[in-house]
């Protein structure tokens, strides 16, 4: 008996995997297509990015992204400078800035990666574009004039009325051993609210370099995004952001990631420290051509909202867009 079911399980395994072949991607399909909410991207304004996510942990969501907590990114406190807050927000950092000597030649100074024993770890860089070989020195013929880089070290450090001096020298002989540019590191933060005043006088027009789209392709300040300084089309400097943006996760009736997959439904906020703010609703696995009463989703955010400190009317302002095509 067992050798004759043995046999026809044998006969039957062929057509068996015959027909997993050909409608198995179809059961998949209905076990993993999800409908899927998401609205675009709203500047619902300023708000205090550390104590939203703080808050939103106390909540109990879920919360994944980037955090600005000290020594996670490498980058520098804008400072005083109005205009950097209030178009990123209170926790954006200031990543490197350039300034330009001519077309080929620039003064880079950025947060160093390791840092230095004092902690501040500051790198400051000669770069030409036109050196041709990069395994070799940077010649001193290739260095920005003398009064230049004078006066814009003094711009960058103006604290001590020597260091520009003494860092130019360093960077001079820093050039001897290093090959492509000249690199140093010191121990002392920049001026940022200086260099920004400068470059908004020495400029007479401004853009964003942004690099990362939102959703669907349309511009966001994402997690980099560079401010180019322009002077009669040619550029002066530039300024390179860190951005911070998180998530923002919570499910319906308590539901959460189970045996490898979500079995709820995921409302997300997704926001940065810009005051910029995406909502997003996906449903559980198999839920493809569902839907959900909209006062009920958006109950969801306004309660939301309200937990992580921010405006519930807000959510008024976003228009929401289905689809039954989500793949987790």
């Amino acid at each position: 008996m067992n050798k004759q079911k043995a046999i026809l399980i044998l006969l039957l395994l062929p057509l068996i995997l015959f027909m997993l072949f050909l409608y198995g991607p179809f059961l998949l399909m209905g076990l993993l297509d999800s409908s899927w909410y998401y609205s675009e991207e709203v500047d619902i304004g300023s708000f205090d990015y550390n104590s939203v996510l703080t808050k939103a942990e106390k909540a109990g969501y879920e919360v994944e992204g980037s955090w600005p907590w000290p020594g996670n990114f490498s980058g520098f406190e804008p400072g005083d400078a109005p205009k950097v807050r209030e178009s990123f927000g209170s926790a954006a950092l200031v990543q490197n800035i350039r300034l330009n000597y001519n077309e080929n030649s620039e003064l880079i100074v950025f947060a160093c990666e390791n840092g230095t024993k004092a902690g501040v770890g500051t790198c400051i860089v000669v770069s030409n574009f036109s050196h041709s070989n990069p395994q070799f020195p940077l010649q001193l013929s290739e260095f920005p004039d003398d009064s230049w880089m004078l006066e814009k070290l003094g711009l960058l450090f103006g604290s001590d009325e020597k260091a520009p001096e003494k860092y130019l020298e360093a960077l001079k002989k820093a050039a001897q051993n290093q090959t492509w540019d000249a690199e140093i590191q010191v121990n002392e933060s920049s001026n940022f609210p200086a260099v920004y005043a400068y470059l908004m006088e020495s400029s007479d027009d401004s853009s964003y370099d942004n690099y990362a789209l939102g959703f669907y392709g349309y511009p966001k300040i994402g997690s980099d995004t560079k401010e180019v300084f322009l002077k009669d089309g040619s550029q002066v400097g530039s300024v390179k952001y860190f951005i911070p943006e998180a998530k923002v996760v919570t499910y319906d009736k308590g539901n959460r990631y189970i045996e490898n997959r979500y079995t709820g439904n995921r409302y997300i906020v997704e926001l940065d420290s810009s005051g910029k703010v995406r909502l997003e609703i996906i449903m559980h696995p198999g839920s493809s051509g569902e839907t959900i009463p909209e006062e009920e989703y958006r109950a969801v955010f306004r309660r939301m909202f309200e937990e992580l400190g921010l405006p519930s009317e807000a959510v008024d302002s976003f228009e929401f867009f289905a689809s039954s095509s989500r793949i987790w």
